[in-house]
C-alpha cells in the first residue's frame, strides 16, 4: 500500500521586513501605566493579556485594540497597536521607559495631506509615567544632536541598508558597492531621486530623541519619495540601542501595491564609515 505522504504546513508569510522581527514580549501582560502627557491629557495603557490592551483617557472611556512589544533593554519597551476602522490608519506607538518612569508617544496617520494622501503624517508627544507613590518625574525625553555624522550599517537578514545620520534634521541613505551594483542591474532607474548618482546623495526628513545613554528614537518620513511619481512614502520609527547595536521598530504606510501596511520589524547593526557619504551633495529638493 503506497504511502501517503502529508504536506507540511507551511511557514506564515509576514509583510515587509517582519520577517527579522525578534520574539515579540509578553513581560507587561496584566501591568497598567497612568500616562501623563505634556499636552494635557492622562491616559490609561493596560495590558490584558499577550495579544490586547486597554487605552483611552483616566478618566474616560477605554477601548481594546491588537499590540506589539518589543525591547531593546532591560527596562525599555516599543509597543505598537492600530485603530481599528479608522479611516485614516491611524498607528500608535510607545516608548515605555520603566527605569526613568517616562513615555515617548507617536500618532502617525494618513490622509492628512492632500495631495499626498498616502504620505503619513506623524506627532511626537513627551511624558512621564506616574509612579507608585503618585509621583511624576520632572525630566523628559527629548530631541538630540548626538547622533549627527554618525553611521550605522543596518542587517535586515540579507538585506544591508546604511543610515547616515548627517544632520539633525535629515539623514542620508547608502547601501554596499556590491549592493549598489545588484540594484542597478535589476532596476538602472531605481525610484529614489538621485539615490545612486556620482555626487548627490538621497535624503529624508527625520529626527531623532534621546531616551537614555545610549537608547534613541529615530523616526523618519519617506517625503521626498512620495513627492515623486511613487506618490507614497512610509514613516519609519526605531527604537535603537547603540550599547547592544540592535533596533525594533515599525513601518507605518502603504506597500508596492498600494495596501496600507503597519508592521513591527528589527536589525542588528555596526558603525560604519560614513564620510564619503557625507561628502556628497543634498539631493535637488534639500537646501
Amino acid at each position: 500500500m503506497d504511502e501517503v505522504k502529508k504536506e507540511l504546513p507551511k511557514a506564515k508569510q509576514y509583510e515587509g521586513m517582519s520577517q527579522y522581527r525578534p520574539p515579540l514580549c509578553f513581560e507587561l501582560t496584566e501591568k497598567a501605566f497612568e500616562l501623563v502627557m505634556d499636552s494635557g491629557y492622562e491616559y490609561e495603557l493596560k495590558f490584558i493579556d499577550r495579544e490586547k490592551l486597554a487605552y483611552g483617557l483616566l478618566d474616560g472611556e477605554k477601548k481594546e485594540y491588537k499590540y506589539d512589544c518589543l525591547k531593546v533593554d532591560d527596562d525599555t519597551y516599543f509597543v505598537n497597536l492600530e485603530m481599528q476602522a479608522d479611516k485614516e490608519h491611524t498607528v500608535y506607538t510607545f516608548i515605555l521607559d520603566t527605569e526613568q518612569s517616562l513615555v515617548t508617544f507617536c500618532e502617525a496617520r494618513m490622509f492628512v495631506n492632500p495631495k499626498v494622501p498616502k504620505l503619513p503624517y506623524t506627532d511626537v508627544v513627551f511624558g512621564a509615567i506616574r509612579k507608585e507613590d503618585g509621583t511624576i518625574p520632572e525630566i523628559r525625553h527629548g530631541y538630540t544632536a548626538d547622533m549627527i555624522d554618525k553611521a550605522i550599517l543596518w542587517r535586515y537578514g540579507t538585506l544591508n541598508v546604511i543610515h547616515v545620520y548627517s544632520s539633525e534634521r535629515y539623514y542620508r541613505l547608502d547601501f554596499l558597492p556590491a549592493d549598489i551594483e545588484r540594484m542597478r542591474a535589476n532596476n538602472p532607474n531605481p525610484g529614489a531621486p538621485g539615490l545612486f548618482g556620482a555626487d548627490r546623495v538621497y535624503e529624508e526628513p527625520s529626527g531623532y530623541i534621546k531616551i537614555k545613554e545610549g537608547i534613541y528614537v529615530f523616526n523618519m518620513n519617506e517625503e521626498m519619495a512620495a513627492r515623486g511619481p511613487r506618490g507614497q512614502g512610509n514613516n519609519l520609527f526605531f527604537l535603537m540601542n547603540l550599547n547592544r547595536m540592535y533596533d525594533v521598530g515599525r513601518s507605518y504606510g502603504h506597500n508596492g501595491e498600494g495596501v496600507p501596511e503597519n508592521y513591527t520589524y528589527g536589525a542588528f547593526g555596526e558603525y560604519y564609515d560614513s564620510s564619503a557619504t557625507l561628502a556628497k551633495k543634498s539631493t535637488a529638493y534639500i537646501r
